[in-house]
């Protein structure tokens, strides 16, 4: 009984040495004055989960996740709680140490600093905190971010070293050759391409031998790539002869300095601006290297750009197309969609391309609603047509009229005699007419029949007679009229059999036996 009674003492002694309450209500762990609710002298360890799935939930015994993942990835957050499992203040921290992209979703309509979802790039990391409101609110926010909502430095350098030697001489672009370590930063055959907006340190040292003259030397700087111009901020670096001529040992001075803010997206290189006689840069010793100097803190605070996955430009809190969208890209608010698809097309009020629109640059999909487009520029009025001119330029206008001259559309198909038979309508004729778009059409037909009395006639079902004639006389004679014209209204484009309808069984003695035969074209004259 007294072992155990002192081992009791000894463990309420050894936790009263660490832990310590105050009258306050605070806890203190590792000291005896906790000035805050808990108050840790000490370091503080929390759960580290290193996944690998494409798709992962994050859940209440996650604290930092680590993607380490070879495809583009999506993680999940807890749907948030009300009332009793109300969450407000858990913290995740989402490390992306790959080269692909995580989306983070919030659950159903819930929203991260009122975003759908949030992006963390290669090799960035986003904090999130639980703001405990439920509902299609910000039931999340960002902490701090290296994510594409809040902006990041990129942190772009190279550096590049000579491989081989180069003879030089005033006018000369230094050629190294050898890039050892790189990123966001591209260089060919001496030039260096940089971007808007981007503050760089540039910096260059060059070393020589075998110079040409006593005394030699040559002088070099940063200079615009495209002009050749000095950068403003530029030093002047010098390579000289510290030997006797002819100089076979390594001749070096101070280096090519600068620090430089393209207001656009440029290039940069070295230059020998002057020089005396000519040498040979050393093929081992020597170096140019730019780095961007930090413009953002990856709070979203930065002044340096960089390019998303789709194309656009991210420079602080501003985003912007800034280059060729390289992806598909959506923008959906309130159900509103515009999409750029990777086919060229762009998609109003959907990101699917309809049936039919394989071909179109433009759909607008407005549902049931009625004025999906609107065009103005001065010349609309109430019944007014968008016309075309012959290079494709539209303009309103009252009518839409086709010159008849020349624009004349004959039928297509056979022409055979279709009196033959029984009377009565729907009497098969051979042919069709070809209605390019719906409009008013001014039609023109004309044909000889030798017949008994009969009415005969041509038409086009649910469109309207094309010609027709009556029986005035008892005796075989010639149907009259013989040519007939018409102006008939289509609905639809589309192709329309020309039908035949006779009143009694009488056939013909002769038909179609005129000069000219029978004929038949149309023209659009009004939409």
């Amino acid at each position: 009984m007294s072992k155990k009674f002192t081992k009791a003492w000894q463990a309420i002694a050894l936790l009263s040495s660490s832990i310590a309450f105050s009258q306050a209500g605070n806890v203190g762990i590792n000291t005896v004055n906790p000035g805050s609710t808990i108050d840790i002298n000490g370091s503080v360890a929390a759960k580290y989960n290193a996944v690998t799935s494409t798709s992962y939930n994050l859940s209440a015994t996650d604290f930092h996740v680590s993607y380490n993942g070879t495809a583009d990835a999506s993680f999940n957050l807890p749907a948030a709680i009300s009332g009793n499992g109300n969450f407000k203040g858990r913290l995740y921290t989402i490390k992306n140490n790959t080269n692909f992209t995580i989306t983070v979703n919030p659950a159903g309509s819930e929203t991260i600093n009122g975003n759908a979802t949030v992006s963390v790039p290669a090799n960035q990391s986003i904090q999130l905190i639980n703001t405990g409101l439920t509902g299609a609110s910000s039931t999340w926010e960002v902490v701090s971010s290296g994510s594409s909502l809040a902006g990041s430095s990129t942190g772009d350098y190279i550096t590049v070293v000579p491989s081989t030697a180069q003879t030089v001489t005033t006018g000369s672009d230094v050629l190294f050759s050898s890039v050892i370590a790189s990123n966001n930063i591209t260089y060919n055959a001496g030039v260096f391409n940089l971007k808007a907006g981007k503050t760089y340190v540039l910096r260059c040292q060059l070393h020589a031998t075998d110079f040409s003259i006593v005394n030699g030397y040559a002088a070099y700087q940063w200079v615009d790539a495209s002009n050749n111009s000095p950068l403003p901020t530029t030093t002047t670096g010098v390579v000289d002869a510290l030997n006797n001529y002819p100089a076979t040992s390594i001749g070096g001075q101070p280096e090519a300095y600068a620090i430089y803010k393209p207001t656009v997206d440029g290039t940069v290189k070295v230059r020998l601006e002057t020089a005396g006689g000519t040498a040979q840069l050393h093929a081992v010793i020597g170096f140019m290297s730019i780095t961007e100097l930090s413009g953002g803190n990856g709070s979203g605070s930065g002044t340096n750009n960089i390019t998303a996955s789709n194309g656009t430009t991210i420079s602080g809190n501003d985003v912007r197309l800034g280059g060729t969208l390289s992806q598909p890209t959506e923008i959906a608010t309130a159900g509103n969609t515009l999409s750029v698809t990777g086919t060229g097309k762009v998609l109003l009020g959907t990101n699917t391309v309809p049936t039919g629109a394989s071909n179109a640059k433009i759909v607008i999909d407005n549902g049931t609603t009625n004025g999906a487009l609107q065009i103005k520029d001065g010349t609309e009025q109430l019944g007014y047509v968008l016309t075309s001119d012959a290079n494709g330029l539209a303009t309103w206008s009252s009518t839409v009229t086709t010159a008849f001259a020349d624009n004349w559309t004959s039928y297509t198909g056979t022409l055979t005699n279709p009196f033959t038979g029984s009377p009565g309508g729907g009497l098969s004729t051979g042919i069709s007419v070809v209605i390019p778009a719906k409009g008013w059409y001014f039609f023109r037909c004309g044909v000889t029949i030798q017949s008994n009395c009969n009415d005969f006639g041509f038409y086009i079902n649910g469109i309207g007679d094309v010609w027709r004639t009556y029986c005035n006389v008892a005796d075989v004679q010639m149907m009259s009229p013989r040519d007939q014209n018409r102006v008939l209204y289509f609905s639809a484009p589309g192709t329309y059999p020309v039908l035949a309808v006779k009143t009694n069984a009488t056939v013909p003695a002769g038909f179609n036996i005129g000069n000219p035969g029978f004929y038949l074209s149309f023209v659009k004259f009004q939409n």
